[in-house]
């Protein structure tokens, strides 16, 4: 939901500012402040300096945005590689492989949305395609076909990859030995 549409709930729209911090914050040390239509610039500013005494970087988001700064980014690389698993261009293995080599991400696109849960990832990725009503930002069927067999990710034991010791874990995965 956007801050545009509860901040008139409040006797002071200027000061409500919606903060979006990263789990665990200790190992993201990030917050992310967006704006509602209202927000004053005193307002930002303040919270802005309360996220540095707290030790964190605080990441302005001018307007309005879904999915803030870093999730729209995240939800660029995760529609696109769900789409070329779909596809059938290359397997999830191989597109984690990719990432995680060529990025440097200690796990790929696809062992993040199992830590995630499938079934979250398609709610989110249905906001977007609400949002848009786009055909191409519907969650595709490689992600629903998961859900419909119940394979939500860790906590269900089965996702992309099957927990609780997923093939990703073993050293000789990420030179293709292991699928």
């Amino acid at each position: 939901m956007c801050l545009s549409a509860i901040e008139d709930a409040t006797q002071r729209p200027d000061r409500v500012i919606n903060m979006h911090f990263y789990a665990p914050v200790w190992q993201r040390p990030m917050v992310e402040l967006m704006r509602g239509t209202k927000t004053s610039d005193e307002t930002v500013e303040h919270v802005r300096q309360f996220v540095y005494t707290a030790g964190l970087t605080p990441l302005l988001v001018h307007k309005e945005s879904t999915g803030f700064i870093y999730n729209r980014v995240w939800r660029a690389i995760k529609k696109e590689v769900l789409h070329i698993v779909d596809a059938g261009v290359a397997s999830h293995e191989d597109v984690d492989r990719a990432c995680m080599i060529i990025i440097g991400m200690p796990i790929g696109p696809f062992a993040l949305m199992d830590m995630v849960g499938l079934d979250v990832v398609r709610d989110i990725e249905m906001v977007y395609y609400r949002e848009s009503g786009d055909e191409s930002d519907a969650p595709p069927k490689v992600l629903l076909e998961k859900i419909e067999k119940g394979e939500l990710g860790i906590k269900t034991g089965k996702g992309f990859y099957t927990y609780p010791n997923p093939a990703f874990q073993d050293p000789s995965w990420l030179k293709g030995n292991k699928d």
